[in-house]
């Protein structure tokens, strides 16, 4: 099988974390070139034996006639360099958030499709194994329709912390981290929100993004999902957890190096429980027990984004360029605009009539 030739633009923290261990794990592929202005940067990616580094995509493309390129540069270079990958004739696999605008998706699906060539964006974290595990389990159904979700984020980690484009975002927590929570609840519950309620109030430490968002999201079925992100917290960090009902049991997900002790009081005598993981776990909680269904000893950013990535591949191979997946996080971007108006008016937006 001839491999797939791609390249990369962009080689700031994504691409040394996420994209480019997952390059070197993937099979049939060959990394051509890369595109990075920093010369910094560029010079300080010597174990990576890059063939090729440009100072811009349009080098890159010259140079390299990839058939896929992954974008991993700021959200608000995303368009640009989308539509000129598209345009060279490469398919794409984006970073998320995809595009700072409706209308830049818009843009880019239609010319994906006039192009036939594929679009995705890398939402990868359906990809690791303690959330594509439960949702396995609800979809088996034998636990009952979920038809409730808690997602919440803990820690102090205001943009002030931030070294890279994230510490020049007025809309901070919900645009940047939120689209992965609410990719997680559509995997979840197999649908979009149709309505947002949601709240970014201000809080004592003077910051002016939204370091901290309420949201409640109404699902179809009278489902409904609570997700409460906060940047300026003082408890104990807690990267990503959620808890997902359904009628016969509930799941717990913990991603991010938690470390959790308690009791089980199941069986007749207590038992002491205790779990540290820098990846992440997964339990099912029934009648007063609790098992692991799933757990990561080590993070899996880059695994789950190989496997994101060996799917694109498949689809590529397969002549399969719908842009569902584009499709999907142009949705997403709707949620996450809708929930910002929500929090500006007060009121709570039906997302099937919020047009930014």
């Amino acid at each position: 099988m001839k491999p797939i030739r791609v390249a990369l633009v962009g080689l700031g923290g994504a691409a040394a974390r996420i994209h480019l261990p997952a390059l070197a794990s993937v099979a049939d592929v060959t990394l051509v070139g890369a595109a990075e202005p920093s010369p910094d940067v560029r010079s300080g990616m010597e174990r990576w034996k890059i063939p090729v580094i440009t100072p811009d995509l349009t080098s890159l493309l010259d140079h390299t006639h990839p058939d896929l390129v992954i974008v991993a540069t700021p959200p608000d270079l995303h368009a640009a360099h989308v539509r000129e990958a598209l345009e060279s004739g490469a398919h794409v696999l984006c970073e998320k958030p995809f595009v700072a605008r409706l209308d830049q998706a818009d843009e880019l699906i239609a010319l994906s499709s006039g192009m036939g060539r594929l679009l995705a964006v890398n939402n990868q974290y359906r990809y690791m194994r303690i959330y594509s595990e439960a949702r396995r389990q609800i979809a088996s159904g034998k636990l009952g329709e979920l038809y409730q979700a808690q997602v919440w984020q803990q820690m102090f980690h205001p943009p002030e912390k931030e070294t890279n484009w994230r510490a020049r975002l007025d809309r901070y927590t919900l645009f940047e981290f939120g689209t992965h929570a609410l990719d997680l609840l559509a995997f979840f519950f197999g649908d979009l929100p149709v309505a947002v309620t949601a709240r970014t109030p201000k809080v004592p430490h003077g910051y002016a993004s939204d370091v901290l968002a309420v949201v409640l999201l109404d699902f179809p079925g009278d489902r409904v999902a609570t997700v409460n992100l906060h940047r300026v917290s003082r408890a104990p960090r807690r990267y990503l957890e959620m808890r997902l009902d359904t009628r016969e049991a509930s799941l717990r997900l913990s991603l991010g190096g938690v470390a959790r002790a308690g009791v089980d009081l199941s069986g007749g005598r207590p038992r002491l429980r205790a779990s540290l993981l820098k990846g992440g776990e997964a339990r099912l909680e029934r009648d007063g027990r609790s098992r692991v269904i799933a757990r990561s000893l080590r993070s899996e950013f880059d695994s789950a984004t190989a496997r994101h990535l060996d799917e694109v591949l498949g689809r590529i191979r397969s002549g399969d360029v719908s842009p569902r997946s584009a499709i999907h996080a142009r949705e997403i971007l709707r949620t996450v605009f809708a929930a910002y108006e929500a929090a500006e008016t007060g009121k709570t937006i039906r997302i099937a009539d919020f047009h930014p």
